[in-house]
């Protein structure tokens, strides 16, 4: 199985797949459905194969990762598919043997492609070697297994990302533009189709942006939320501090100044932010309508 000039890493992966008799898993973030029916007819029809990879809105949206991969092993049979939010590694095992390295299940990765596709690197390894025991089991604890209705929920969360939020890529300009905070677990679990009223159709934006695998738990999805959000410039202050602080719209104007698009205010973005900290952040801030609207910490009325 060693590397040989003009040998593609697609080529390198299938000889692997080919020796397969109790078990073939593959590991990546990216995974197109092309490049997925490639790998999977090097594995005899009788090995199950496990599949672990990540459906992040943004990734679909760009067209790097296809939750349609279901039907592939669907048809197939003898398989099973979980999710990691945070997978990087790329790896690819038949039985106690395997490869390591950059290379996604996408043509260019593979380099099935007519111009070669991606400059990659795979190495052989083992399940016995240390580091890919160690990540197998960092996988295995953080993994979710994931079907059809997560596949589904994944597309649809995708397509509802407006097309210049793909294409921007700074994290800075993600931001909560709907007001309904109360609402968006419900939204997430139930995703509404066919007609969706604005008001629905901005929430499922703020949730694709957050870039959210299906399938997460109510508690799961909350810490998530809250993580986002207290990654926020303007949050840090308000979340670190021990005693009374308020945050104003004056202290956040520059921020929202610059995560506003040319369609919304900065007052419309100020008050959809107050709703979604105070809702997340219950037990640690209040709205404060008294003088003018701000994002209260109070630690003796909430209890701190």
């Amino acid at each position: 199985m060693e590397a040989t000039a003009g040998s593609s890493q697609g080529a390198r992966i299938r000889e692997l797949f080919e020796g397969a008799s109790n078990r073939a898993t593959i590991v990546s973030p990216f995974i197109k459905v092309d490049a997925l029916r490639s790998v999977l007819s090097a594995i005899p029809s009788d090995v199950p194969v496990v599949c672990v990879t990540r459906w992040l809105p943004r990734d679909i949206a760009a067209g790097v990762s296809d939750p349609e991969i279901i039907d592939v092993l669907e048809e197939r049979g003898q398989y099973d598919i979980g999710l990691v939010d945070r997978l990087h590694a790329k790896l690819y095992i038949a039985d106690d043997r395997g490869l390591a390295g950059s290379v996604n299940v996408t043509r260019a990765g593979l380099g099935d492609r007519e111009d070669g596709g991606n400059i990659e690197v795979l190495v052989e390894a083992s399940v016995a070697d240390a580091g890919i025991a160690a990540t197998l089991e960092d996988i295995a604890q953080h993994r979710r297994s994931a079907d059809r209705a997560a596949a589904v929920a994944a597309r649809r969360l995708a397509d509802s990302l407006p097309r210049e939020m793909v294409l921007n890529s700074r994290r800075v300009n993600w931001f909560p533009r709907s007001r309904r905070a109360d609402r968006a677990f419900r939204c997430y679990c139930e995703i509404p189709t066919g007609y969706v009223k604005a008001s629905e159709r901005m929430l499922l934006v703020d949730l694709a942006m957050f870039d959210l695998q299906p399938g997460l738990a109510e508690k799961e999805f909350g810490a998530a939320i809250r993580s986002r959000l207290a990654a926020l410039p303007i949050t840090h202050s308000l979340l670190d501090a021990t005693e009374d602080r308020t945050l104003t719209r004056a202290e956040a104007q520059s921020f929202l100044e610059r995560v506003a698009t040319a369609e919304e205010s900065t007052d419309d973005l100020w008050r959809s932010f107050l709703n979604w900290m105070a809702y997340f952040f219950s037990g640690t801030v209040m709205k404060q309508e008294i003088s003018e609207v701000a994002l209260r910490r109070a630690t003796q009325l909430l209890g701190g």
